[in-house]
C-alpha cells in the first residue's frame, strides 16, 4: 500500500510536470508561429511533442512512486497545465518570443559571418591558384 505522504509527493510532482509541459507547449507554439512549417511537419512535431510529454510524465512518475499510475496522477498533470495557463502562460509566451527572436538574430549574424568568411576564403584560394598557375608557367 502506498502511503498518503508518497501520494501527496507524487501529486505535487505531477502538478510540476504539468506546468513544465505547458511551458514546453508554449515554446513549441512560439517556434511553430516563427517557422510556419508545412502541415505534415506540424503533424509530425505534434506527435513528437506528445510522445516527449508522455515520456516526461512516466519518468517522473517512475522516480516519484515507482511508476504506479493512479487517477490522482492524471488529475495532477491536468491541474498543473491549468495552473500554468491561468497564471504565467501569457508572460512565458512573451519571454519565449523574445528568446526566439534573439536566437534568430544570432543565427542570421552567424550565417552572415560564415558566408563572408567562405567568400573571402574562396577569393584567396582563387588568387593562390592563379598565382601558382602563373608561377608554373615561368
Amino acid at each position: 500500500m502506498v502511503s498518503l505522504r508518497l501520494q501527496f509527493f507524487t501529486f505535487l510532482n505531477m502538478i510540476l510536470v504539468g506546468m513544465v509541459i505547458g511551458i514546453g507547449f508554449d515554446f513549441y507554439r512560439v517556434l511553430r508561429s516563427k517557422v510556419n512549417p508545412l502541415q505534415i511537419f506540424t503533424i509530425l512535431f505534434d506527435i513528437v511533442f506528445s510522445l516527449l510529454s508522455a515520456i516526461i510524465i512516466f519518468i517522473t512518475l517512475f522516480y516519484s512512486n515507482g511508476g504506479a499510475a493512479r487517477g490522482y496522477v492524471f488529475i495532477g498533470v491536468f491541474t498543473g497545465v491549468i495552473i500554468y495557463y491561468l497564471t504565467i502562460s501569457n508572460f512565458m509566451i512573451k519571454v519565449l518570443t523574445k528568446l526566439a527572436n534573439i536566437i534568430y538574430w544570432i543565427y542570421t549574424k552567424a550565417k552572415k559571418i560564415i558566408i563572408w568568411i567562405y567568400n573571402k576564403s574562396k577569393l584567396i584560394m582563387i588568387k593562390i591558384r592563379r598565382w601558382i598557375k602563373q608561377w608554373g608557367e615561368k
